[in-house]
């Protein structure tokens, strides 16, 4: 199939960002989706699950935990869990966590695949004899390639599919209280978390299970505080 030139213009301007500037964000995402709506349905198809790195904010709390649903518009997410556990860093000043959203999202969700571009002979084709006229519209394109392995989706996020979020641990010896190890024991159990890897008191992930009681955990306490308002009401 033929490939606009304002497809590559688009795409080339999404991929260069948009600096936290959100009514920016909208206007690339509403030319993107315009775009993206004229090509072939096989760029639209997602094989697996998908992956988004998002910093939570106390005002963001009761939307993606309480209620499950904060409308998020159209945003990038990746295929590639590895590149999400490592894009944007875990820690942002004033961010409650950097959770990891995972979903296996619906045809009507997916804007494009870019996998599935990159996979086909004919993008490559068109987007090299595009940037041979255009460079200026191809750098954001190039500098990216398929390394991210993303696909643009329209979804919420939802804490029901945080997979990962990550947090400071306690202090060693609170752990050690809490398992109730002695003094005289704690030397060696701290050589050997450090010998294995932990990262005490450090940003760290937790991840599956961990992460779904951490949200489960967050979610009772929204009750408790709901209960206890409407007692005192």
């Amino acid at each position: 199939m033929k490939f606009r030139n304002e497809f590559f213009i688009a795409l080339n301007l999404w991929q260069n960002g948009w600096s936290e500037n959100q009514d920016k964000r909208n206007q690339l995402a509403i030319e993107l989706k315009k775009e993206s709506e004229l090509l072939d349905e096989k760029y639209k198809i997602v094989d697996g699950a998908c992956y988004r790195k998002r910093f939570i904010y106390p005002s963001d709390m009761l939307e993606v935990i309480w209620e499950d649903h904060k409308v998020d518009g159209i945003t990038s997410w990746t295929t590639d869990i590895s590149y999400a556990e490592f894009f944007k860093g875990k820690f942002r000043d004033g961010a409650v966590t950097a959770a990891i959203f995972e979903c296996n999202p619906e045809k009507h969700n997916v804007i494009i695949n870019l996998n599935k571009l990159w996979a086909c002979n004919s993008f490559i084709e068109a987007i090299y004899s595009f940037n041979e006229i255009h460079p200026d519209h191809c750098v954001a394109i190039y500098n990216f390639n398929d390394s991210q392995k993303e696909v643009i989706l329209d979804v919420p996020l939802r804490g029901s599919q945080i997979c990962v979020m990550s947090g400071v641990s306690s202090s060693f010896d609170a752990i050690c209280d809490l398992e109730n190890i002695p003094e005289s024991e704690r030397p060696k159990r701290f050589k050997q978390l450090i010998d294995g890897g932990a990262c005490i008191e450090e940003v760290t992930y937790i991840k599956k299970e961990a992460a779904i009681r951490a949200v489960q955990n967050t979610k009772q306490k929204f009750a408790e505080l709901l209960e206890s308002f409407d007692q005192n009401k």
